[in-house]
């Protein structure tokens, strides 16, 4: 036994906080099958999912209290394989144990938590690791030897490329567990990569956007670096992509390298100038027969496709090296000093983005540049009236009165491009970025934020009705207020909100364009509480009201009516030959974003002109709701 070995008796006895998916079907098995190796204890909060999981791997003791796991005297190392936001307080819990520790990657959710990691293993003189496996694979090993034995000459650039499409949000979009979002997820096996190749790397410079508001992390990425030898990179990350994209180039002065990071098994591609570089080329027809003949004797570029299977437990050869490190044998790669590098590059790339990293970001959400904060987050600067938008006193004293204003022409194109999903849809808007453009299109927002009071807008709801020719539905006659309509507030007054509906074809009387009774916003019907549930009509609500006579608001594509949402409204059988589809557009004023269900995306609006309101006579208000009030002004001076 070497005197440099952290663990004494020949074999590592391994422990596992967090026993989930990555260890399923990554590591944990591969802990009690590989030399020198034992899987003695395991931990996972579920009592029912640890016992199964240790009979499943033939494991002797299992737990649902980590503590207990790290400080169990037959544990000698211990695996936390947790979410990032765990990682610091286990780690750290292990490091007073006086035990060596694997960390899942990435560690932590900042370089900051990572190096406070490795400096509580560092004062005692434990080992810290990484669980960044992918450089111990036999595939990257090999575009190592190249890049090493000078096969491709010497690297001059490096360009990466990776897109995803939109997938289900879950913790990993949640900067609070995670630290970021995918990039941070993933870009650390990308740089870990490049630092193993060519690094240590240093940032240029780089920056982050946040393209849909599902996500409350970082949707793009792009960066730049030079390596230790002064190669240039640049790398590009978007997870708002219509299709999958992985493509990395290594260039040198004699070749090129291309392979996929995030792929252990697939194939790498290499080129490099052959014997026959730089002669005189032969004459067209004599390399055209020499080809046909399979004897390319001229030829100028050598190409081979290596192919390098990974195993069945992707981390085995990482944990392999991390036990002979334990056994003091050589030096494993796995160990942190590399990982805080990688943190730090990604650190750089979204410090723009989060407001710096040093701290607890993730408490701060307001100070982030993303659109999709819920709550806290600051309301984009008013902006001039655009004067093409302004309204005028009649056009006020018109909607206030009747409760609706239009049509109006969109004047974003891509309406026409936007791909409308089966039947109906909601909230389209938080995954895709055609949608949410379109809600922000000036002729929309500009109108709607001046009959909001001019504070600006809170996009919190869309919706795509589609009614497909000779469909014989109905929407009945309702008013959009209250629970998932905007909200009840404290003192029990409904949120006033407005509604733009953008027709994407034409909608007319036959194919059962929306009705609406002129009016009907300045009061509650009936069991309003029950919105589109109230049975309005059957209930007697309506028998004052001349719904016979209620207008149509026909459209032609591209055309958008605005109204107050309270406006009772419906729509009938579409009995034409065409399609009649439109996306409902609902908007609140900055300050009543009160339904925590909703995300409330503040778009900037401009600052409304003074203007007079005409006085209407008030219809009485239904029974209940006499906190009830008009949109404009909300029952203030209008002045």
């Amino acid at each position: 036994m070497s005197d440099t070995a952290v663990v004494r008796g020949g074999v590592v006895r391994w422990g596992i906080v967090g026993c989930g998916d990555v260890v399923e079907r990554k590591s944990g098995p591969s802990l009690g099958t590989l030399p020198r190796s034992r899987l003695v204890a395991v931990m996972r909060r579920s009592e029912e999912r640890i016992r199964a999981f240790a009979q499943r791997f033939d494991v002797p003791h299992w737990t649902t209290d980590a503590e207990a796991l790290i400080r169990h005297p037959e544990v000698d190392a211990v695996y936390v394989a947790t979410p990032p936001n765990l990682h610091r307080h286990y780690a750290l819990r292990v490091a007073e144990a006086g035990k060596p520790c694997l960390v899942e990657k990435p560690a932590g959710r900042s370089a900051a938590e990572c190096a406070e990691m490795a400096d509580a293993f560092g004062r005692r003189g434990l080992p810290l690791f990484v669980s960044y496996y992918r450089r111990h694979l036999p595939k990257f090993l090999a575009v190592r030897e190249i890049l090493d034995t000078g096969r491709i000459g010497v690297p001059v650039s490096l360009r990466y490329r990776l897109s995803r499409p939109p997938g289900p949000e879950g913790w990993r979009h949640d900067p609070g567990v995670s630290g970021g979002g995918l990039f941070w997820d993933l870009g650390g096996h990308v740089f870990d990569l490049f630092d193993d190749w060519l690094g240590p790397l240093a940032f240029l410079g780089g920056d982050a956007i946040d393209v849909l508001p599902a996500h409350r992390a970082e949707d793009a990425v792009a960066l730049v670096f030079t390596t230790a030898a002064g190669a240039l990179g640049s790398a590009h990350f978007n997870f708002a992509a219509p299709r999958p994209i992985e493509e990395l180039e290594i260039e040198g002065t004699g070749g090129s390298v291309r392979l996929a990071c995030l792929s252990p098994s697939s194939p790498v591609e290499v080129e490099w100038k052959g014997p026959g570089y730089g002669r005189p080329r032969a004459p067209r027809l004599r390399r055209w027969l020499d080809e046909l003949r399979g004897r390319d004797k001229h030829r100028r570029w050598l190409r081979e496709t290596l192919v390098r299977p990974a195993g069945k437990w992707v981390q085995a050869p990482m944990l392999a090296s991390i036990n002979q490190d334990l056994l003091g044998g050589p030096r494993s790669m796995a160990r942190a000093e590399a990982a805080l590098r990688t943190s730090r590059i990604l650190d750089a790339a979204l410090a723009d983005y989060y407001g710096q990293r040093h701290d607890a970001f993730w408490e701060r959400p307001a100070s982030w540049r993303s659109r999709s904060n819920r709550r806290g987050r600051r309301v984009p600067s008013a902006r001039a009236l655009d004067a093409r938008y302004a309204l005028d006193a009649k056009q006020h004293a018109f909607f206030e009165h009747n409760g609706y204003l239009g049509p109006f022409r969109c004047e974003s194109p891509y309406w026409r491009s936007i791909v409308l999903p089966a039947g109906d849809r909601l909230n389209l808007h938080l995954e895709d970025p055609l949608v949410l453009a379109l809600c922000e299109d000036p002729a929309i927002v500009e109108r709607a934020a001046q009959l909001l009071g001019g504070r600006g807008l809170s996009l919190f709801k869309t919706r795509i009705w589609s009614k497909p020719k000779g469909k014989k539905t109905t929407v009945a006659w309702h008013q959009d207020v209250g629970e998932r309509n905007g909200g009840v507030r404290t003192d029990g007054a409904p949120v006033p909100t407005l509604t733009a509906w953008l027709a994407f074809d034409s909608a007319t009387r036959a194919s059962g364009a929306v009705r609406i009774v002129p009016g009907t916003h300045r009061r509650l019907l009936g069991d309003w509480r029950r919105s589109i549930r109230a049975g309005l009509e059957q209930s007697g609500a309506l028998a004052d009201l001349d719904l016979e006579n209620a207008p149509f608001l026909e459209t032609q594509p591209g055309e958008f009516w605005l109204f107050h949402s309270w406006l009772l409204h419906g729509s009938g059988f579409n009995t034409s030959s065409q399609r009649r589809a439109a996306l409902n557009m609902r908007f609140c004023e900055p300050g009543d974003e009160v339904e925590s269900e909703f995300e409330y995306v503040a778009i900037r609006g401009p600052i409304a002109p003074a203007w007079r309101a005409v006085a209407v006579q008030e219809a009485p208000l239904a029974e209940g709701s006499a906190r009830a009030r008009s949109l404009s002004g909300h029952g203030r001076s209008s002045e």
